[in-house]
């Protein structure tokens, strides 16, 4: 499991908006758990999203942080965490 905190480009991104685009650039084995919202300040909202990936998927967390990133309304992905299941 990965928790990743991910960071809109702009304060009026919809969160869901980019939880679309998040899920259109994952492989099939890399799903998504869970996710919330995260204020942060003036009107900006994170996501917090957790991960579920195979543990010794090649590449390890760097794969979700290069396939996130690729999504035009995220400007920063944060790995928080990474633990078992």
């Amino acid at each position: 499991m990965v928790l990743a905190r991910i960071f809109p480009a702009e304060a009026t991104t919809d969160p869901s908006s980019l939880l679309e685009g998040i899920k259109k650039t994952l492989p099939p084995e890399i799903k998504i758990n869970d996710y919330a919202e995260e204020p942060i300040a003036f009107g900006l909202k994170a996501l917090k999203v957790q991960f579920l990936m195979p543990e010794d998927y090649e590449g390890g967390t760097t794969i979700i942080e290069d396939l996130v990133s690729k999504v035009n309304e995220i400007s920063q992905v944060e790995i928080l965490m990474v633990s078992r299941i």
